[in-house]
C-alpha cells in the first residue's frame, strides 16, 4: 500500500539502514507477520518504505483505488503529520472502518524512521456498515465483504502491549546498531593507524632516528585508539558509567571469590520514581541530563573498587566487592539522602528507590539479581524513597 511520507521527516542526520541491518529487519518483520497475523510497515527518514508486509486487500484493491475512499486515506495521514511528531504512540481510525497505529523510532531522540501496524479492528466487523459503504463507492459488494473478512480483529489491550514492545525493540535495536557504527568507526581508525605506520616506515627508512619517533607516535594514537574501543565496549555511552557486559564480567569473579570463601559482596539496584512524568514534562533531553547528572553525583559517592552499572533506562546497579549488608544498606540510605537533597537543574530534586541484597553460599547470579530487584521492587510498593534490604526476600 502506498502512505505520503510527510515534510518533518526530512533533513535527519542518520538513517534507518546506517545502524540496522535491512535483511535482518525485513525477516524479523515477517516472521512477526507471520505469527501475529497483522500488517507491518517500516518507513526511514527519506520517504522510503524499508518493510511493507501483509496490507489488506480491503485496503489496497479498494480503499487507494477509489478517488471518494482514498480521500479518507489522505485525511489519516493528516492526522498522523499533525500528531506523531508529538507523541510516542498513535492510534488513528481510518474513516473507512480499520485502525492503524503507528509510533516514531528514535535515537537520542532524533527520529529515524516510523514503525506501522496497520488494518485491523477491535471488534467484529459491522456488516450492514461496510455493505453501504461498497454500495456508496460503487464497490463490488461480494467482492469486497469477502476482503472484509480476511480483517484480522485484534483486541485493544493486545495493540497496547505490542506496542510497547516495538518501543523498546527498536530503542534497544537503534541504540546496538548505533553503538556498533561507532565501534566499526574505531576499528577503522586503527586500520588506518596501521596503514600509516607502515607507509612511514617503509618511506623513512633512511632516516632512522626520524622514524623512530613518528613510530613512537603512531604507536601511542594506536593504543589510545584500541583504549577507546575497550571503553565503547564495556561503558555506556550516555552516562559514561559501565554496562551490563562489564557487570558480566566482573561478577564472574566476585562470584568465585564468595564461593571460595574470600569475600562477600553486596549489590544495589535503584531507580529514579516518577522518572517518565520528568521525560513526558520536560522532554527526553532534560532526562538524559538528569541521568547523567544523577551518575556524576552516584559515582562521587561509591567507593575505588565499586561498579556502578547502568542496568538500563532510569535503572541502575551498584556492585559493592567485599562488602556484607550491614555496610551495604546504610551506605544505599547515604545515597538516597544524597540524591533527595541534590538540585537538578530546570527539575528541581528527585527521589530514588533502592533494593539491596548480599550474595548467599550457592547463590547464581540471577538469582542474586532476582533478589535485589525484588527489593527495589518492594520499595516502590511502599512509596517510593526509601532502601529495602533483602534479608529475607
Amino acid at each position: 500500500v502506498e502512505f505520503h511520507p510527510f515534510l518533518f521527516w526530512q533533513n535527519m542526520s542518520l538513517s534507518l539502514n546506517e545502524i540496522i541491518d535491512l535483511d535482518d529487519l525485513q525477516a524479523l518483520m515477517h516472521f512477526f507477520y507471520e505469527a501475529a497475523g497483522i500488517s507491518v510497515g517500516v518507513m526511514d527518514a527519506d520517504q522510503n518504505w524499508l518493510v511493507s508486509i501483509g496490507w489488506q486487500e480491503i485496503c489496497t484493491d479498494f480503499h487507494r483505488l477509489n478517488p471518494e475512499s482514498r480521500k479518507n486515506c489522505i485525511l489519516s495521514e493528516g492526522r498522523i503529520q499533525e500528531y506523531l511528531d508529538s507523541k510516542e504512540y498513535l492510534t488513528y481510525p481510518c474513516p473507512n472502518g480499520l485502525i492503524e497505529v503507528a509510533i516514531p523510532i528514535l535515537l537520542d531522540d532524533v527520529p529515524l524512521g516510523y514503525f506501522f501496524l496497520g488494518q485491523f479492528l477491535h471488534h467484529p466487523p459491522d456488516h450492514d456498515y461496510f455493505r453501504r459503504q461498497a454500495i456508496a463507492y460503487g464497490f463490488d459488494i461480494d467482492v469486497y465483504l469477502q476482503a472484509l473478512e480476511k480483517v484480522p480483529v485484534v483486541s485493544k489491550q493486545r495493540i497496547d502491549y505490542l506496542m510497547k514492545f516495538f518501543v523498546r525493540f527498536f530503542d534497544l535495536l537503534t541504540r546496538l546498531g548505533s553503538e556498533n557504527q561507532q565501534r566499526h568507526q574505531a576499528e577503522l581508525e586503527i586500520q588506518q593507524a596501521r596503514e600509516q605506520l607502515e607507509t612511514r616506515v617503509e618511506e623513512r627508512t633512511s632516516e632512522l632516528n626520524r622514524a623512530l619517533i613518528e613510530v613512537g607516535d603512531l604507536a601511542a594514537q594506536l593504543n589510545e585508539s584500541l583504549k577507546r574501543v575497550g571503553e565503547l565496549a564495556e561503558t555506556d555511552t550516555l552516562t559514561e558509567t559501565y554496562n551490563r557486559r562489564k557487570f558480566d564480567e566482573i561478577v564472574i569473579k566476585e562470584h568465585h571469590r564468595a564461593e571460595h570463601g574470600e569475600a562477600p559482596f553486596s549489590l544495589i539496584m535503584f531507580d529514579i520514581d516518577h522518572f517518565k512524568k520528568v521525560n513526558d514534562k520536560f522532554g527526553h533531553s532534560r532526562g538524559d541530563q538528569v541521568l547523567k547528572h544523577l551518575s556524576r553525583l552516584i559515582r562521587g559517592l561509591v567507593r575505588q573498587g565499586d561498579l556502578l552499572i547502568r542496568w538500563g533506562g532510569e535503572e541502575f546497579l551498584i556492585l559493592l566487592p567485599d562488602t556484607q549488608l550491614e555496610e551495604a544498606g546504610p551506605f544505599a540510605e547515604r545515597i538516597r539522602q544524597e540524591v533527595e537533597q541534590e538540585h537538578f537543574t530546570e527539575i528541581g530534586s528527585l527521589t530514588i528507590s533502592l533494593g539491596v541484597a548480599q550474595f548467599r553460599k550457592g547463590d547464581s547470579t540471577d538469582a542474586l539479581l532476582k533478589r535485589v530487584d525484588n527489593a527495589l521492587y518492594q520499595a516502590k510498593q511502599e512509596g517510593r524513597n526509601r532502601v529495602i534490604i533483602c534479608s529475607k526476600l
